[in-house]
């Protein structure tokens, strides 16, 4: 078997070195290299070259035992770079160049037969629609750890009253359950989109070529199939442009990245030492190298402050992307950076914040001593006036009027006397001023009810018990 130069011998040739007299120079390498970025994607690299190669077999492109051949010396390199074994050579510009040549070097004639009827732009994009594809997997899998967390919350704190606000100032009477659970419809919803993004992203692009796929008579529908993907491309040309996966992923995850940083939000106005409604653990806050009596919530405030950074890749990739024409240019290679850290920073967020709440301890006294402000009953007052006859625009005006006139008089509510709740047209008002009747009194689905609350959990936890949290290999 003869034995050619491979990709990166000691010409330092590049895959495509044939057509030029002169190397490229150090800074135009130094520019376009992506080995350090993309080295993420040598596992599905593998994959998808494997399942190539079984194309190519299919085809009659490969001789007997070539393909086995193949897939042998492709497992081998995934393995090493793995292990960190592998040699890269100044000539990689990538992850894809590096593999071709780590199975020519052991296949010599053989591994120059891998890349026929391909183009690295059909297989960076097939390689990465499967490592977000397994990134998603692991997302979910956070997000479910994190809404069974909440939902354990609320169970137990299901009709702990606790003020609730608008405009950051307090205005009704609320449970911490049905809070927190406002933050799991949020997640669940995430969840939702992630599954629509993912039957879209399941297309392999194998088989498109550089553009225009190839006359070798592959069959990219089979090739999908042995990738675990749903389907091949529709067309070549959008199948080597087509960003809209990443676009769409990064996005989804600067939603899910706003909801973790409203969560976050909340804890630490909770556990903000003048509220003292709860309390982080140890495991989950940080000292400070001058103040010995400090306990920083580090975790809430970095998952609070993360949602930036996930925004600022949306406007990255779709800056990027806007105005691109079609077919494969080299400004896609820069997809990969923001798709990589928002999955990176999504993950770890969702991990330390699930751990954070698994284990906040609540103070359940000091929520129903905020809840006692009477003002938080001034909504109640109105509709029990509605409940009498009273017009609602009537009786917000009536409450409005009472309660002016009590401040200029440095008296509250709790200091009217019978004739007084009488001449209101409310008798029994002083038995309104109660969180736990206001919060009963709410008893609608989706409100703040002890049994409400409970029943949305039982939905949350009926929504949540079909999904399959395995996380592929690929």
């Amino acid at each position: 078997m003869s034995q050619p130069d491979p990709p990166g011998s000691e010409t330092d040739e590049p895959l495509w070195g044939g057509r030029f007299d002169t190397a490229p120079a150090s800074e135009a390498v130094a520019l376009s290299r992506s080995l350090s970025i993309d080295v993420r994607l040598a596992p599905q690299d593998v994959e998808s070259s494997v399942a190539h190669a079984r194309a190519l077999e299919d085809a009659g492109l490969l001789g007997p035992g070539e393909a086995a051949a193949l897939e042998k010396a492709l497992r081998e390199v995934g393995e090493e770079i793995a292990a960190g074994r592998f040699a890269f050579h100044p000539a990689d510009e990538d992850v894809h160049s590096a593999v071709e040549r780590g199975v020519t070097e052991r296949l010599g004639d053989v591994g120059a037969k891998l890349h026929a009827g391909r183009s690295r732009n059909d297989l960076v994009v097939t390689d990465l629609r499967l490592w977000l594809l397994a990134a998603g997997r692991r997302i979910d899998a956070g997000t479910v750890r994190l809404i069974r967390a909440l939902v354990g919350i609320a169970r137990d704190h299901a009709g702990a009253v606790m003020p609730g606000t608008t405009h950051g100032r307090a205005a009704q009477p609320v449970t911490l359950g049905h809070h927190l659970l406002a933050h799991a419809w949020a997640l669940l919803r995430d969840l939702e989109r992630l599954d629509q993004w993912a039957a879209r992203a399941s297309v392999s692009a194998l088989g498109a070529g550089a553009l225009a796929t190839s006359t070798l008579g592959l069959d990219p529908e089979t090739t999908a199939a042995r990738l675990g993907l749903d389907r091949a491309f529709a067309n070549s040309i959008d199948a080597v442009s087509d960003r809209d996966f990443v676009q769409e992923f990064v996005a989804h995850a600067a939603i899910l990245g706003t909801h973790l940083s409203r969560l976050a939000a909340d804890l630490l106005r909770w556990t903000d030492e003048s509220l003292g409604w709860a309390s982080i653990d140890d495991a989950y806050a940080t000292g400070s190298s001058m103040m010995p009596q400090k306990r920083n919530p580090d975790v809430a405030e970095l998952a609070r402050a993360k949602a930036a950074r996930l925004g600022g890749h949306v406007v990255a990739l779709t800056s990027m992307l806007a105005g691109l024409p079609l077919g494969y240019h080299r400004d896609l290679q820069e997809d990969k950076g923001p798709a990589f850290d928002a999955a990176d920073t999504v993950e770890a967020t969702l991990g330390a914040l699930a751990g954070c709440v698994e284990t906040l301890r609540v103070d359940e006294a000091a929520m129903r001593e905020a809840a006692e402000a009477e003002a938080l009953y001034a909504t109640d007052l109105a509709e029990e006036l509605v409940r009498a006859g009273v017009p609602f625009r009537q009786a917000h005006r009536r409450i409005g009027e009472l309660l002016k006139r009590l401040h200029a008089e440095h008296r509250s509510l709790r200091s009217l006397g019978p004739d007084e709740w009488r001449d209101l047209g409310l008798p029994e008002g002083a038995s309104l001023l109660d969180p736990d009747r206001s919060v009963r009194a709410r008893s609608m689905p989706g409100g703040p009810s002890p049994a409400s609350v409970l029943a949305q959990a039982q939905a949350i936890e009926a929504t949540l018990a079909p999904r399959n949290h395995g996380v592929s290999k690929t």
